[in-house]
């Protein structure tokens, strides 16, 4: 019998060398990402965990505890002036070809085609259920304001938290939204403003909002939460 099939293995595929040198390199791969696949992972006891005995991963949902951590994606107006295609792989043709027409408007801060933006785009849509209502203003080109009527389901669950989370997050999409300075929001139950503060962009900008305390936040932009 020849040395060449002597170092075949029984599945008569590879040599010892061969074989060693790919557990070798696998070894390697694990080391370098701490990870293993589900179907090639080997535990010490040399049975073969199955991807489905995996606890499955839940995605945290959308809700008052943590509103306002997430955002719309900012529009780049300067770069819609520019270009006629979007450039980010994000944003749908019809969308950029809605603010390609408005950019020059909006960067020379005409009142006007904020409302149309606004309106067009409507960017706190997807807050209407956690409100009875909500108006937008824009006094000028670097303010917007925001006033909502409160829910007492909400208010009645925890007034502060509800405030201040919808309060930051409704700044944080006005200001995607549109190149303002400043985003008032006012919180209102009935005839009574409940929360009334002023976001600046400068204290927005940088901040990791999942570590952030909406209603501390409030009190830092100098706002104030009556309940």
């Amino acid at each position: 019998m020849s040395e060449e099939n002597e170092n075949k293995t029984p599945e008569g595929g590879l040599t010892d060398a061969q074989m060693q040198l790919i557990r070798s390199l696998k070894n390697i791969g694990i080391d370098l990402w701490g990870v293993q696949d589900a179907e090639s992972a080997e535990p010490a006891d040399g049975k073969t965990e199955k991807a489905e005995n995996a606890a499955p991963v839940e995605e945290k949902k959308v809700g008052i505890d943590n509103l306002w951590m997430t955002a719309d994606e900012s529009v780049d107006w300067t770069e819609a002036l520019a270009y006629d295609r979007p450039r980010d792989g994000l944003t749908t043709q019809k969308d950029w070809d809605f603010y390609h027409r408005m950019a020059r408007k909006v960067l020379d801060g005409e009142i006007p085609a904020y409302v149309e933006v606004l309106e067009t785009m409507n960017p706190l849509g997807d807050l209407a259920e956690y409100t009875d209502g909500m108006i937008l203003r824009t006094p000028s080109a670097d303010l917007i304001e925001c006033v909502f009527q409160c829910k007492n389901e909400y208010m009645n669950a925890g007034a502060e938290k509800y405030l201040s989370a919808l309060g930051l997050r409704a700044a944080r999409d006005l200001m995607a939204i549109l190149p303002v300075t400043e985003v008032r929001v006012t919180g209102r139950q009935g005839e009574s403003d409940k929360m009334d503060v002023v976001f600046p962009r400068e204290k927005m900008s940088g901040r990791n909002m999942c570590f952030v305390d909406p209603a501390s936040f409030v009190t830092e932009c100098g706002g104030e939460i009556s309940i």
